[in-house]
């Protein structure tokens, strides 16, 4: 049988990079998905890359406003009857540095990389609890972890934020059957690293013991793991897929 089954699922952030590849693996092992992006056209996109027929639905998402989170929540119990799985992926990045972030820079990086799963997720248990449980998974980042190599001291604030946040939400929901745990992914092959200056590359290369980026389909079995069954004795932890970046 297929691990997701029966499972309805919101992946936030799900038109492309991680998010989508997360969107198709769930698809594949018989989920229902509700995923969001930011524009038409990128739904537009994601959408072309999906399954002819598949138990899937594209969302414009601007979930900054809590009540576009809200119908997501929504989206998902009126089509396919309720949610069991929330994947909060969206996320932005800021290569400004502790010189250059500007209280603008910070605002807008806590406010999608953190508040917004906060807040999504309080929405979500309570969907999850009239189904009896369920299970977040939280994509962080290395960079919460041992800080930015890169810079970005807003981005790894947050993502630190995040890994800390999983952590209480585990302890709050698991009397509701409510699993939490977080992914803390290092430099993936996505185009939110293409940009990547070559020397910062090379230098994020030499401190990986694997000695490369990961790539995306990498990333994506941790999420089904996380998000089927047989993870339920799991929550409050802290999943690293980083080549060895970081060894807690």
């Amino acid at each position: 049988m297929s691990r997701l089954a029966k499972k309805v699922a919101i992946v936030t952030g799900g038109t492309r990079g991680i998010g989508l590849a997360i969107v198709q693996a769930f698809l594949r092992e018989g989920a229902k998905v509700v995923y969001s992006g930011t524009s038409d056209d990128s739904v537009a996109r994601a959408r072309a890359e999906l399954p002819t027929g598949a138990a899937g639905e594209g969302v414009v998402a601007d979930l900054a406003d809590l009540a576009q989170g809200e119908f997501l929540v929504e989206r998902a119990r009126v089509r396919f009857g309720g949610l069991d799985v929330l994947v909060n992926n969206a996320g932005v990045l800021s290569r400004a540095d502790e010189w250059q972030t500007t209280p603008e820079d910070w605002d807008r990086v806590m406010g999608v990389n953190l508040r917004t799963v906060f807040f999504l997720s309080r929405e979500a248990a309570k969907a999850m609890k009239a189904r009896g449980g369920g299970s977040i998974v939280n994509i962080a980042s290395v960079a919460g972890q041992i800080g930015g190599i890169a810079g970005s001291p807003a981005y790894s604030a947050a993502k630190a934020g995040v890994i800390g946040l999983t952590k209480s939400l585990a302890r709050r929901f698991a009397p509701l059957g409510i699993r939490v745990n977080a992914i803390s992914p290092a430099d993936i092959e996505t185009d939110m690293t293409a940009g990547l200056p070559p020397e910062i590359r090379a230098r994020l290369t030499a401190m990986t013991p694997l000695g490369r980026f990961g790539a995306v389909g990498e990333v994506v079995g941790g999420a089904v793991y996380l998000a089927a069954d047989e993870s339920s004795y799991v929550t409050g932890q802290t999943l690293s897929i980083n080549g060895g970046l970081f060894m807690p």
